[in-house]
């Protein structure tokens, strides 16, 4: 007979992978949709870039607030912000030029 009985194993290192499996899909998930919501924003509604990236952040970090991610999420969104707004400024400099 085997010595097996079921619920007595250790599963914490499952619950730990489940978790970081679905962190990494909450995040990427997160970061492809703001990513959309900005390019759609840009390209499809024919918006300017600067608005569509303040309609992005605000709706990145309330659905930050809203699955409670963390404040991890808040800076990277912060930082990507950051970097889209120099970006965007010495892409629109550079065009202005010609």
């Amino acid at each position: 007979m085997s010595k097996y009985q079921h619920g007595a194993q250790n599963i914490s290192q499952h619950r730990e992978t489940y978790g970081r499996i679905l962190d990494i899909t909450i995040w990427s998930g997160g970061l492809i949709g703001v990513g959309i919501l900005f390019f759609s924003l840009v390209f499809a509604a024919k918006m300017a870039w600067l608005p569509a990236l303040v309609i992005s952040f605000v709706t990145a970090i309330l659905s930050g607030m809203l699955l409670k991610i963390g404040g991890a999420w808040h800076a990277t969104i912060v930082g990507l912000a950051i970097l889209t707004l120099i970006m965007g400024m010495g892409i629109s400099a550079i065009a202005g030029l010609g």
